[in-house]
Order: C-alpha cells, then sequence, then structure tokens
C-alpha cells in the first residue's frame, strides 16, 4: 500500500486499505504495528476508529488483543472512540471489559473471583483480564469526561448492579470540573441513583 502511494497509484492503495476493513479483530494489533514500520501509521489509526462501531463482544475482545500486545495507547484511543456511542452501547462495552466470561456479572458484585491458577497460561489469562476490567473503568472516565449529565446518569442505572463500577462513575462524575460535576451528581440524585460512597462494612469480631 506505501509503495502504490508512493507511485502515485492513490486510488489502487485506497481500495486496498480498504480491504483491510475486514481483517479480523485478532489480527489488528500485528496489521497495525505492520502499518506503523511501513510508514502508514495514519490509516491505523483509521482501523481503530471503524472499530469503535464494532459489537461490544468484539470491542472487549479487540482491547484484550491490543493489551497483550502492549498497546495501551491504541486501546485508550478506541475507548475514547467507544465512549461517544450510544449510552446503552457504552454500558454494554463495560459489561463486557469487566466480565468477559459472560453477559453480565451477578447484581451487586464488582469483580469476578478467580480461582487459583498455578498454570502459568492460565496465570496469563488473569492478568490480562485485570487489565481488561481496568479498561472498563478507562471507559467509564473517558465517557464521564464528555458526555451530558442525562447521559451519565443513564450510563448510572445501568451500572448501579455492579458495585465497583459504579463507584468508577462516581470517582470520575467527583473528578471533573466543579459545575460540571455538581450537574451530574444532580442528574443521578434525579435520577433517583445514590451519589456517596458505600458505608464501611462492619468488622466481625475476632
Amino acid at each position: 500500500m506505501a509503495e502504490l502511494r508512493r507511485v502515485g497509484l492513490a486510488d489502487e492503495a485506497n481500495e486496498l486499505f480498504h480491504a483491510l476493513w475486514g481483517v479480523p479483530g485478532s489480527a489488528l494489533p500485528a496489521l497495525i504495528a505492520a502499518l506503523e514500520r511501513a510508514g502508514q501509521a495514519a490509516d491505523g489509526q483509521t482501523l481503530l476508529w471503524e472499530w469503535a462501531s464494532a459489537p461490544p463482544a468484539e470491542l472487549a475482545a479487540l482491547t484484550a488483543g491490543l493489551a497483550a500486545a502492549g498497546r495501551t495507547g491504541d486501546v485508550r484511543h478506541l475507548l475514547r472512540q467507544v465512549a461517544g456511542r450510544p449510552i446503552a452501547d457504552v454500558a454494554a462495552t463495560v459489561e463486557q471489559l469487566a466480565f468477559p466470561d459472560a453477559t453480565a456479572a451477578p447484581p451487586g458484585t464488582g469483580s469476578v473471583p478467580h480461582p487459583a491458577a498455578p498454570h502459568p497460561a492460565a496465570q496469563q489469562a488473569t492478568a490480562q483480564q485485570a487489565a481488561t476490567q481496568r479498561f472498563a473503568a478507562t471507559l467509564v472516565r473517558e465517557t464521564a469526561g464528555l458526555r451530558s449529565p442525562g447521559d451519565l446518569a443513564e450510563l448510572g442505572r445501568a451500572l448501579l448492579p455492579h458495585r465497583e463500577l459504579y463507584q468508577v462513575l462516581l470517582g470520575a462524575a467527583a473528578a471533573l470540573e466543579e459545575s460540571r460535576s455538581r450537574g451530574v451528581l444532580a442528574a443521578l440524585r434525579s435520577a433517583g441513583l445514590p451519589t456517596a460512597p458505600p458505608a464501611p462494612r462492619p468488622r466481625g469480631r475476632r
């Protein structure tokens, strides 16, 4: 593709680039790296932009693949694009990232416990899942910085069953510029959602 552009065959290069849109997400990290080596980094970012409209499960898988390849900058670029999607899609993607082995975690949970995994492959899978859970929090924060108070109240309703994710939203709201923070917290209260951290659990007697 770089060679086609170099010799002035722009139409042929564009046709080849459009064919790259159909590559599976599992191949995308290596493809973006190859584009960078060929001096076509902007095309890699365009592919990420296109992928931001993929279904939530595919986005979660791509995020895991990019993270495993050490491309955390690309993950953040991708999630920033996802944050602009309809709130229902954002919430579904957050859940897919936080709970990749289930459509949603049981209400009231914040993370999925992992059994002991002495095998290196199992340990790597656990580390990758922990990374995608961190990226779920990143997506919540990106969304908080971009969207209206009403949108964030809608996101809050979707995240409320998952305690830790909802607390991430509250923390992101508190970190906003003061007037925006007040607006978001007011929207959450108007929606009947809590805006205070949960009370600490009482310690049992020893």
